[in-house]
């Protein structure tokens, strides 16, 4: 494995073969509330690529991945219990996102990249066989990386999340929806994006808002009260728009690569091991749309699993509901002798 240790020092701004990449300062992270975990990294195509591992005295491993625009942080009630649960508990930050390093070009944060990182991450870790909760981007990258590697796991949970099977006149035209609605939204201010929350206006503020309130976006996909400091620690990531490129450019990406895509989820139909969806019942996104039946009926492991739709929970159900998503999880990973 290819690690980087955690005293070591590169300069805050470098080049790679992606162009410009920056990289966000430690002090940028002090005292954030309930965060207390070391940080680790290893190395992805010339950048730091961050993780959190705790318990690694603990046998059996679960993997929790992120999406936009959030990172291991918003996992930070979730490890403690699992650890305590007897495993050990692995969350990386996506690269443009958290303490990973950001490629400042747009045009590295494509689909394709962003699965071969993580890809990376999981080859270079070397672990077989552990279990995985995904949410939200972090499925839509995660179950790409099972579908080529699928060793990596032997339980799945997903939770509100999507890996698209788009064929035929769908194939051809959701893509061009999506483009319309964003173009249609115009430049949506924080205000209209937390007021009306649908794909149209999420594309449109994070490509052109001047500065983006992490934070704000956080708790406008929550039904709990998130605290100052909580709110400010989504933001820490990014302290100048430089910093920007990765949230700005996942919502234009939703829906690209669909023959990869598909083929992808070819190879998922072939993954027979226990699956579990939880969704939530307050998603603006997915909620009610049918996403969680799709895992359910494309996945012969999900077949007879305690699928739950978790209450109270918005898009984030890790920030509104992690007591709920623990026992369900947990619960199920015993169950199922993992």
């Amino acid at each position: 494995m290819t690690a980087i240790s955690q005293a070591a020092s590169m300069p805050g701004v470098f080049s790679n073969r992606y162009g410009k990449v920056l990289r966000t300062p430690d002090t940028a992270f002090n005292n954030l509330p309930d965060y207390p975990f070391d940080a680790h990294y290893v190395e992805i195509d010339g950048m730091r690529m961050h993780y959190v591992d705790e318990g690694q005295g603990n046998h059996k491993i679960v993997f929790l991945l992120h999406g936009q625009p959030s990172w291991s942080y918003l996992y930070r009630h979730m490890i403690p219990v699992l650890v305590d649960a007897g495993y050990r508990v692995i969350s990386p930050d996506l690269i443009g996102f958290g303490k990973s390093d950001k490629p400042v070009s747009s045009e590295a944060h494509t689909y394709a990249n962003h699965v071969d990182w993580m890809q990376q991450f999981v080859q270079q870790l070397d672990i077989r066989q552990a279990a995985a909760f995904m949410q939200d981007w972090g499925g839509m990258i995660g179950l790409r990386v099972l579908a080529r590697e699928p060793q990596w796991l032997q339980r799945l949970a997903v939770a509100n999340t999507a890996l698209a099977e788009m064929k035929g006149l769908e194939k051809f035209m959701v893509p061009k929806v999506l483009k319309l609605m964003a173009a249609s939204a115009g430049k949506p201010g924080i205000d209209k994006l937390t007021s009306k929350l649908n794909y149209g206006n999420w594309a449109g503020y994070f490509r052109h808002a001047a500065e983006l309130e992490t934070g704000k976006v956080l708790q406008a996909l929550t039904t709990r009260q998130l605290s100052p400091a909580e709110m400010k620690a989504y933001d820490a990531p990014f302290p100048t728009p430089e910093f920007y490129a990765g949230p700005r450019k996942m919502p234009e990406i939703v829906a690209t690569e669909l023959d990869a895509v598909n083929a992808d989820w070819v190879k998922l139909k072939q993954w027979r091991l226990p699956v579990l969806a939880l969704f939530s019942d307050q998603d603006p996104f997915l909620a009610g749309r049918g996403y969680d039946k799709k895992f359910q009926q494309n996945f012969p492991g999900a077949e007879g699993q305690p699928h739950k739709v978790i209450s109270n929970a918005s898009h984030f159900l890790q920030e509104d509901q992690s007591p709920q998503l623990l026992d369900q999880t947990i619960n199920w990973l015993r169950q199922t002798g993992f």
